[in-house]
């Protein structure tokens, strides 16, 4: 009905007319008249190079009508608009990766200790109980070694999506992966009883798990202490009766109690004294945010090296299908962090790594620890840039590729 206006939202093209023009549309003549306008102008608010929206204007008869001029100068502010938009567009996507798991989406550790410490504040000054669900895969590693880590991530994806389902039947409650195989909800406000109900939901949605994966779940509650409890203190109870319950092969929640404090085997990873991964990163990036990318994806690649105590790391820019490196580190004589490696871009390790991190060992197909003189390589890329750290002796910590995947897209934005 408005050719002009559909002109505006299929081409971005702005426009501008007035009613005693003979070559107005009617459908816009039809309009004006029934805004009691005598002249309009339009003008597409743009985001990623996407019609987002409209900054639509009309004047009366008392007003001059709208000319090339106001048309630029709504074009002006149209873009301003359009350039606020990008900068909180971007600073939700830096809160995001901060704050969530890149392969399933959940909360990842940082949000659920965060969420955590605040539901524990508003208990001990008086408020409602905090209950909190730990859980466990089984198997993960058989459908690993069995079906290739393609389809362990798929795996994981459908445990968190039965977690998210559950969660979401419980209002404020808060759903993360904390580690590799390792699943939270956190329950602000609620006691022992919806705990259980949220984890046997969760539970009977992992029925199916595929690849022969299945849950080990158990929870705690301030509801059941007479103490104080600290966010480290509930999460190992809930953490020991998740012990219990995989130890048992249970097919139900286990509530922690005496015999699941004696159980208990470890507190939340990256709690204690250190500060977690992701935090490390935070830390190095703070006050660097006018540098240039491969500048701030150095700076990410060394505090996380430096936490893993890696040997080495590298930052490349892929080119041809291959890594080409652009900065680096060398922290051992047998690292070799100047050589270029294979990256076409249909590398199933690539991909791993661009979508989540990936560790590379030596046993893998792809001699990429092998090139590097150390036993495993963490990985993670975007668009055209690759972060490789090189560790020796220990297993990486689960959540490292995760980490460096969040770290590399932070660290790229600015």
């Amino acid at each position: 009905d408005f050719p002009l206006l559909g002109l505006m939202v299929d081409e971005a093209r702005p426009w501008h007319m007035r009613l005693d023009n003979p070559e107005s549309g009617p459908g816009e003549a039809e309009l004006l008249h029934r805004l009691g306008a005598t002249s309009a102008l339009a003008t597409p608010v743009l985001s990623e190079g996407r019609v987002w929206g409209e900054l639509f204007a009309t004047r009366g008869a008392a007003v001059p009508a709208f000319d090339d001029d106001d048309l630029a100068f709504a074009q002006a502010f149209a873009g301003m608009v359009s350039a606020g938009l990008a900068q909180v567009e971007h600073l939700a996507l830096v809160e995001h990766l901060a704050y969530h798991d890149p392969l399933t989406g959940l909360g990842n550790r940082r949000l659920v200790e965060e969420e955590l410490e605040a539901a524990l504040d508003r208990q001990h000054a008086g408020g409602p109980p905090v209950t909190v669900v730990m859980a466990d895969v089984n198997k993960l590693k058989q459908a690993n070694d069995k079906y290739g880590h393609e389809a362990g991530d798929r795996a994981l994806v459908a445990i968190a999506n039965a977690l998210s389902l559950a969660t979401g039947t419980v209002p404020g409650a808060v759903a993360g992966r904390i580690g590799g195989d390792e699943f939270c909800a956190v329950l602000p406000g609620y006691g022992t009883a919806i705990g259980e109900a949220l984890a046997a939901a969760f539970l009977r949605g992992t029925s199916d798990a595929p690849y022969g994966v299945s849950v080990a779940c158990g929870l705690a509650s301030t509801e059941l202490e007479t103490s104080r409890l600290t966010a480290a203190r509930l999460f190992a109870l809930a953490d020991g009766a998740q012990y219990e319950a995989k130890r048992a092969g249970a097919d139900h929640p286990v509530v922690a109690g005496p015999a699941s404090e004696r159980g208990e085997r470890r507190s939340l990873r990256g709690r204690g004294e250190e500060p977690g991964l992701l935090a490390v990163v935070f830390d190095a990036l703070a006050g660097h945010e006018r540098q240039q990318p491969a500048e701030r994806v150095a700076l990410a690649a060394q505090a996380l090296s430096g936490r893993l105590g890696a040997s080495g790391w590298v930052v490349s820019r892929i080119r041809g299908g291959a890594a080409l490196p652009v900065v680096f580190e060398a922290r051992r004589e047998g690292a070799f962090v100047t050589a270029s490696v294979p990256a076409p871009a249909s590398a199933g390790w690539l991909l791993r790594a661009r979508s989540h991190g990936v560790v590379v060992g030596t046993d893998d197909e792809v001699p990429l620890a092998a090139v590097r003189g150390c036993s495993r390589v963490v990985a993670a890329a975007s668009g055209d840039w690759l972060v490789e750290l090189l560790c020796d002796g220990a297993e990486p910590p689960v959540d490292a590729p995760g980490v460096l995947r969040a770290a590399l897209g932070v660290a790229l934005l600015g």
